[in-house]
């Protein structure tokens, strides 16, 4: 089982704005988390997303709740491509949706590194 964590930075302001975690078990299925330094408040068809840079697709998104404002603390699920591989680059984006439904906004970037797991009998 590969567990891997990401630092995900403002590439702007170069602040840290979420915690990136992903748990890969042995059938290739990843379960992935992202927990917001500040809450983002997104409405209407917003969402954010985590994206793979490798793949240029998005793995995990959480979209406004029933199209009402909605404040996102932290959203997670499973990955849509299965696990990340160590040291892929990932993305947190969030896009207004509607008729700028493709325009995504970097809100962080980052690295995903294995964690350290040490054996103690």
């Amino acid at each position: 089982m590969f567990k891997g964590r990401a630092e995900l930075v403002d590439p702007e302001k170069n602040t840290p704005v979420a915690t990136f975690t992903e748990t890969c078990q042995s059938d290739g299925t990843a379960k992935m988390k992202v927990v917001l330094k500040q809450p983002i408040t997104i409405s209407g068809t917003g969402s954010l997303a985590i994206f793979s840079t490798l793949k240029d697709q998005a793995v995990i998104a959480v979209t406004a709740n029933g199209g009402a404002s909605t404040v996102i603390h932290e959203f997670e699920g499973t990955s849509s491509l299965g696990c990340l591989a160590d040291k892929s680059d990932i993305t947190l984006t969030r896009s207004p949706g509607g008729d700028l439904g493709t325009l995504l906004i970097v809100v962080g970037k980052g690295t995903i590194h294995g964690e350290r797991h040490e054996y103690t009998p």
